[in-house]
């Protein structure tokens, strides 16, 4: 029996629908949390919607990235798929609204009311009163250097 080729491997774990459709990966996910597949190509695991590409015949150059335009994980059907850089795949999450920020952010300790709170304790330029900042460190759960950052003009939790 002749040993299927990596293309024939990697095909054979996607779901190919219709041409305007999500193609699905089927095998294992790189992280469970996040969808994205993973297929063993030359000696490691490479990003499946990358070798989707690959095996279109797109070159992926090694500093390149495989974007979704569907924004889809799983998704590996090549035309929904582009090269871009990281900064251009962060842009393009950005631009559409899926950038998780403030509290909508796992690990995020403060909320919009918190920040405000925070906040009303500065009066124009001059700073906070002697311990407070570590008071308040202590009843957010947070350091004296993250009270700094939300009382810089810089810091924004939206």
């Amino acid at each position: 029996m002749k040993r299927p080729t990596p293309h024939e491997r990697f095909w054979s774990k996607v779901d190919k629908r219709g041409v305007d459709e999500c193609w699905l990966w089927l095998a294992a996910p790189r992280r469970k949390d996040q969808g994205y597949g993973a297929f063993w190509f030359e000696g490691r695991h490479q990003p499946a919607s990358r070798m989707a590409l690959v095996f279109s015949g797109v070159k992926v150059p090694p500093d390149m990235k495989a974007c979704h335009s569907c924004d889809n994980p799983p998704c590996c059907n090549p035309a929904h798929l582009f090269v871009g850089t990281n900064q251009e795949n962060v842009d393009d999450k950005v631009s559409k609204g899926r950038q998780v920020r403030g509290a909508r952010y796992w690990n995020t300790k403060l909320t919009r009311a918190d920040v405000e709170f925070i906040r009303s304790h500065k009066v124009g330029s001059r700073p906070l009163a002697a311990g407070l900042p570590e008071k308040l460190a202590a009843q957010f759960g947070i350091s004296r250097q993250y009270v700094s950052e939300v009382l810089s003009t810089g810091w924004k939790n939206p």
